[in-house]
Order: structure tokens, then C-alpha cells, then sequence
């Protein structure tokens, strides 16, 4: 199941050739593909770019943390709690013995023992255990207080953990969508305890499009824009734009419109008339009154333009408008949109010209090249991305150096490689050239006007 990443090679990349995809509407759960197993280094010698740490001189990089670096999701001999919990679970163990002589199978007293014992089987990183024991909980609920009864919701949460955690993408997507499905017909499409659950499903839907899981990749685009979008529209409705969920939602909204430009196969394949129905469909049940169009550059120039708006109406924090004008102005350059991205370059840089501490904050936003689109979601790839079902890493890492100069208009030119390049890595570095050369990067601004840079290093982590 961990190798169907491999049919996916990310986006951040510049690689990818025509992704496969994931879900399509409602309740329609794709099944995953088996396929021969193959080695990661016979399929492709790089799969996966980190975003890339700009090199100061003197000053050693810091890559950002991922899962493959973190320790053991559970370690007994740490964890001082360990025997603690495992005579809690001999205990409920008991009483549940006790709960069914008395009662029955499916008597109702069984819910909250048999949730607490899933948690603690959790805690004890038993996910195989807990799945078991959360799931019977689940049915014993349903049978007692309905199909769709909302007491089930934090025994759903608690399975799908554990179903992430173990890697199985197929039943972590049928719980989301159950979950969702739930409390969407409990709270309705304008109550604001939905808020979360689009939250939740949408995030989902990026992640699961980011490991390549499924058929139809660019509905889970689609409908995760939905989502974020409603979920933007409810917090504004419910609590105003000032609230910083807004924010955040724009920034994902965005983030999943820069996936779906450059993965044009993907938006063209949905376009066919029953994924359009479908899509239609999905927007109506959310209450979206927008005409559903294909998503890509009007529709993160949208997102990023409310962001602005709200740092406007907000009045007091320039830096921040700063900084929300010049990710427009990012967009504008990554579509060619040259005339809109030196005027909003320039509006921002003319906005920190202001400040008390003007020149701080000018080297801060514009003093060195950056990798784009820099308003990224904060969204990852879940951590059992990273390990095979032993807990061991799945996937490899290296590092490699590259220096090269950025134009005016944001392209890397005259790459080149400064790490030491072996019969083992040459194909690795190879590929990183020709993929950084695919990307985009905010030029260095002087005097509120992009120029050409020199020899920028930056330090790359790459996966294979």
C-alpha cells in the first residue's frame, strides 16, 4: 500500500507527467491499484523535492522537520506511562466481559468502555487493536441511537488516527467522507460546527492528493477548493473576515489553484460532462453559489486578493499587507502577468518605505531570492507517508547544494551543482537541475523593481 506514492511524483518537483487520482464526489471511494513491487530507485532515482533553504554565508541551513526524522510514533521503554496504561486496558477489559453477561452484545454501556480501551490501545501505538476495538464501539452506537447519531463522531476520529497512522489511505478515506456525511446532515450547510469538518475532509483530500492516492486526482482538487471556500464563507458569515481562519482558508484555496495550474492533464480529465455534474453537485450541497469553473489562476488570484482585503480592513499591521500584496504580486509573476507583478511589487515595496524600521523589513521581504509560491499551505503528507508498515523509513533522503541565477522575471538560470556528484547520486542531481530549473522564485527587488540575481545558493532535501 506505501508503494502506490510511487505512481505520483510531486508537484513541488516540476516532474510530474500525468498524475493518476483520487475520490470522485460523494461517498465514491476509489480502490487502490495493485501493482508489482518494484524498488523506488528502479521506478525513478527522485520522487519528492523539499522546498529549498536559501544558504547565508556562515550561517548552516535549517531544513524544515519531516516524519522520517522524528522518533518512533511509540516507544515503550520511554514512555513511563507504558505500564500504567497496559493494566488500564486489562481492566476495561474486564469490565467489558462484565458489561456483555449482563447485558448483551450490543448493550449500550458498552460505548464509552469500549472507546476509552481504544484510546489507551492507541496511546500504546496497538493502532491494529484500537482499530478493532473503535470500530465495535462505532456499531454498538449506530445500533442504539441511530445510523447517523453524532455520538459516534469522536469514535470515528480516534479510528481514522489510527487508520493514518498505519498508512491504510483506502479506510481513512471512507471514514472521512463517512464522517463528514454525518455531521453535515446533523448540523446542516450554514451551521458553524461544520466549519471543522470542511476543515478536515479538505486537508484530507490535499494529503491524499499529494501521496497519489486514488483515481481522478483533480476532483480531489476541486472539491477540497469547495470546501475551503465554504468554510471561508462560513467563518466570515458567522464570525467576520477579521477571524484568522479566513486568512487560512484563502491561503489553502490558493494553494490547492497552484496544484491544479500545473497539473493541467489532471483539470482537463474532470472536465468531462458527468465529473462536471458531479462537481455541481458537490457545490450545491455546500451552499456555493458560484458557477463551478476550473480551477487554477482566477481562482487563487481570488483567494490571495481576499487575503489582502483582510489585512486591509484590519489597518494595523503593514507588514503583513506588505507581504499579502507581494504573494499576489508572486501569482501575477508565476502566470505571466509581468505588468500586474512590477505594480504590486512595487505597492508593497513603497508600503515598508514608510516604516520606522523600513530597512529591516525591506531585506526581510525582498532581500533575497525566494522560493514560490511562498504562501504554501502548511498542509503535509501524513507521517506513515514516510515509513513502511515495520515502522521503518520507506523512503530515502540526501542533501545537495545548487547555486544559480534568477532573473528579473523569476527563472533560474545557469544552474549548477556545488555538492559532490558520485555514480551514485548522478542521476539524482540531474533531474534536481532539470527540475529547478521548471520552478519559480521571487527575484531579488531594488528600489521596488526586480532585477537579476547571481550565483544564489540554496540547499536542497530530496527523496528517493
Amino acid at each position: 500500500m506505501r508503494r502506490r506514492f510511487l505512481q505520483h511524483i510531486y508537484f513541488v518537483s516540476g516532474l510530474a507527467p500525468g498524475l493518476i487520482a483520487a475520490l470522485a464526489g460523494s461517498l465514491v471511494h476509489a480502490q487502490e491499484a495493485v501493482e508489482p513491487e518494484e524498488s523506488v530507485r528502479s521506478r525513478s532515482p527522485l520522487l519528492y523535492i523539499d522546498t529549498p533553504v536559501f544558504f547565508e554565508d556562515g550561517v548552516d541551513p535549517v531544513m524544515p522537520q519531516k516524519a522520517a526524522f522524528a522518533e518512533p510514533e511509540f516507544d515503550p521503554e520511554s514512555d513511563p506511562a507504558f505500564s500504567q496504561r497496559s493494566d488500564s486496558i486489562r481492566q476495561y477489559s474486564n469490565i467489558l466481559t462484565d458489561i456483555e453477561l449482563d447485558g448483551g452484545a450490543w448493550d449500550r454501556g458498552l460505548v464509552e468502555e469500549l472507546a476509552s480501551l481504544g484510546r489507551l490501545q492507541q496511546q500504546q501505538g496497538d493502532h491494529v487493536g484500537a482499530i478493532q476495538t473503535l470500530d465495535r464501539a462505532i456499531h454498538v452506537n449506530r445500533i442504539n441511537s441511530g445510523l447517523y447519531s453524532l455520538e459516534q463522531v469522536p469514535d470515528v476520529e480516534q479510528l481514522i488516527q489510527s487508520y493514518m497512522a498505519l498508512g491504510d489511505w483506502e479506510q481513512a478515506d471512507i471514514y472521512n467522507n463517512y464522517l463528514f456525511h454525518v455531521q453535515r446532515k446533523a448540523f446542516g450547510v450554514d451551521d458553524p460546527r461544520l466549519i471543522p469538518v470542511l476543515d478536515r475532509l479538505a486537508t484530507w483530500n490535499i494529503q491524499a492528493f499529494n501521496i497519489g492516492y486514488g483515481d481522478l486526482l483533480g476532483i480531489r482538487l476541486r472539491q477540497s477548493q469547495m470546501m475551503f471556500n465554504a468554510a471561508a464563507r462560513m467563518v466570515g458569515l458567522h464570525f467576520g473576515k477579521a477571524d484568522e481562519r479566513f486568512v487560512n482558508y484563502q491561503r489553502n484555496i490558493a494553494n490547492s489553484a497552484y496544484l491544479a495550474a500545473r497539473n493541467p492533464d489532471l483539470m482537463m480529465e474532470i472536465e468531462r460532462p458527468e465529473y462536471r455534474n458531479m462537481q455541481q453537485m458537490m457545490a450545491e450541497g455546500l451552499a456555493e453559489q458560484r458557477q463551478v469553473l476550473p480551477a487554477g489562476f482566477r481562482t487563487g488570484e481570488r483567494a490571495l486578493l481576499e487575503i489582502v482585503v483582510h489585512y486591509q480592513e484590519q489597518n494595523d499591521d503593514t507588514y503583513a499587507l506588505a507581504e499579502a500584496i507581494t504573494h499576489l504580486a508572486d501569482w501575477y509573476l508565476m502566470f505571466g502577468r509581468h505588468r500586474d507583478t512590477l505594480e504590486n511589487y512595487k505597492l508593497a515595496w513603497d508600503m515598508l518605505q514608510e516604516l520606522e524600521d523600513s530597512e529591516e523589513l525591506t531585506q526581510r521581504l525582498f532581500g533575497k531570492v525566494t522560493p514560490l509560491p511562498a504562501f504554501e499551505s502548511s498542509i503535509e503528507a501524513p507521517d506513515a507517508f514516510y515509513r513502511n508498515e515495520d515502522g521503518t523509513e520507506a523512503l530515502s533522503f540526501d542533501y545537495a547544494d545548487l547555486t544559480f541565477d534568477v532573473t528579473e522575471h523569476g527563472l533560474a538560470r545557469k544552474i549548477e551543482s556545488i555538492s559532490e556528484e558520485t555514480a551514485d547520486n548522478q542521476a539524482q542531481l540531474s533531474k534536481l537541475r532539470i527540475s529547478v530549473r521548471s520552478e519559480w522564485f521571487r527575484p531579488m527587488i531594488v528600489d521596488g523593481e526586480p532585477e537579476r540575481s547571481f550565483e544564489n545558493h540554496f540547499r536542497y532535501r530530496y527523496w528517493y
